[in-house]
């Protein structure tokens, strides 16, 4: 759309000169989905009967899929979140969940291209290569920022002994670990 548009251009202009265009996850905004998903790091999965959490080390963000058969929550009653509410259901040995409900700013599904509370995410989540890889397929629209579906695939391999460490955002954290490594050389 035109407004998405200009909002990519002025970031692909900063990036030219290397500058920061809206660091909104640099200033402490969450990253939200699908960013929470798709970086390097770490994301456990605590598997309930009718919940799945899914905890990124990146930002300590959790997501929470329902998979107890309800439908989306109303519209006019949903509160929007950067994570969005998800609904999941099987089908075969795959993990379908259907995401809506996002917020309508400081949002981002990658670098330059911002979300709108129209986002609706569809990932097929499931294991392949004997359990040692998860696989996920995501589908996405968002009418109020591009035009038709945006497909990819993200694979992530299976570590079983690796747990998932504080990573919290500080604004100032660079000044922090400044100040924390000057007091420490001074002592």
């Amino acid at each position: 759309t035109p407004a998405a548009q200009a909002q990519y251009d002025a970031y692909k202009k900063a990036a030219a000169e290397g500058k920061a265009y809206r660091d909104d996850i640099g200033h402490c905004w969450p990253a939200g989905l699908p960013i929470i998903m798709t970086r390097v790091w770490p994301i456990a999965m605590i598997q309930k009967p009718t919940v799945i959490y899914m905890v990124s080390g990146f930002m300590n963000s959790v997501r929470i899929i329902y998979v107890d058969g309800r439908k989306h929550t109303d519209p006019d009653v949903l509160i929007s979140s950067f994570n969005g509410e998800s609904i999941g259901s099987w089908e075969g040995d795959s993990l379908v969940i259907d995401t809506v409900g996002f917020v309508n700013d400081h949002h981002w599904v990658d670098n330059g291209i911002p979300a709108s509370d129209a986002l609706h995410v569809v990932e097929r989540v499931r294991m392949v290569d004997s359990g040692k890889t998860l696989e996920i397929r995501y589908a996405m629209t968002d009418p109020k920022s591009w035009e038709g579906e945006w497909t990819w695939t993200k694979r992530w391999r299976r570590v079983d002994d690796q747990e998932i460490t504080e990573a919290e955002c500080l604004p100032d954290l660079n000044e922090h670990l400044l100040s924390t490594n000057s007091d420490r050389s001074s002592r």
